[in-house]
């Protein structure tokens, strides 16, 4: 549905988004785009431009993204410090259905590794009740993240919404169980899974959430990384993302998350430091050769 009006995606013009992003307040800032390296040649001049801002930022990427080229360096060294991946399913039937091809075809455990030696925390996000998703899927799901060190993991139940192929093919199934638009919200299931039952679909789901933060798995997560530095910011960022929600919470219904900002920018300020600064390649010049 996304792709119904065109084939390509839309980008301000580097000097726009680089005057916007210094007109912003404060030092960390979270890039909703949901592909910030789709378009290599835009990404590259934005994080050349935001080089020496002093910037802090998070965005989202795909796997092969994230292993081609070195533009996941230049985001590095531009200020990335979190990055989102959308895994989306440890089973390949999954991704076959979701059209997930590049997923299919890269290697998520060399992205991950890429990113750990860089010094980049992972937000990986899954998506649970497509069809070839069992009863089991939660917990390999949980332990597929909790092996490679990734650092705060989103889940979703499949929800099919109007005008997408996917609600068409549900439909048409005779799946869909309602059209109660307020539970369409990724935590609820609105038709029945293939191979469980809705309450099993949504029971795992908040059992995978449970499981994958509990204080047993935040530190044998944080342990699956190579250097210290990462494994200590590892265990204080997971912990606080999840353990620390019902504060926020408070704050933000009290109206009061202003005053909380010097403690949230001094705690990511201190979690976003690099693990170890990345040498700099030397520049080689190419001079064209004029025969006399």
């Amino acid at each position: 549905g996304f792709y119904k009006g065109g084939r390509r995606f839309y980008t301000q013009e580097i000097d726009d988004a680089l005057a916007e992003i210094e007109r912003l307040p404060g030092k960390h800032l979270y890039f909703l785009d949901d592909h910030l390296l789709a378009d290599a040649r835009f990404a590259r001049a934005l994080f050349d431009g935001m080089n020496g801002m002093g910037r802090v930022f998070q965005g989202a990427a795909t796997i092969d993204s994230i292993l081609r080229g070195d533009l996941i360096e230049h985001a590095v060294e531009a200020g990335l410090r979190s990055i989102f991946v959308g895994f989306e399913s440890v089973n390949e039937a999954s991704l076959i259905q979701s059209k997930k091809s590049q997923n299919l075809k890269s290697d998520a455990d060399a992205a991950i590794r890429r990113l750990d030696r860089l010094g980049v925390m992972v937000n990986g996000s899954f998506v649970f009740g497509l069809d070839g998703d069992g009863p089991d899927v939660f917990d390999r799901t949980v332990h597929w993240a909790v092996e490679r060190g990734i650092t705060t993991a989103t889940f979703h139940v499949a929800t099919p919404y109007p005008g997408t192929a996917y609600w068409d093919e549900i439909e048409g199934q005779g799946r869909i169980l309602h059209r109660d638009w307020r539970l369409y919200d990724t935590r609820h299931a609105v038709f029945e899974p293939r191979n469980m039952t809705p309450k099993q679909l949504e029971d795992g789901y908040w059992r995978a959430y449970d499981r994958f933060y509990s204080w047993a798995n935040i530190a044998r997560a944080s342990q699956n990384h190579e250097r210290a530095l990462s494994r200590w910011k590892h265990f204080g960022y997971s912990a606080a993302w999840r353990k620390l929600g019902p504060m926020w919470d408070i704050a933000i219904r009290a109206k009061r998350l202003g005053s909380t900002r010097p403690i949230i920018e001094a705690g990511l300020g201190v979690l976003g430091r690099r693990a170890e600064p990345r040498p700099r390649q030397p520049v080689v010049v190419s001079l064209p050769v004029v025969e006399r």
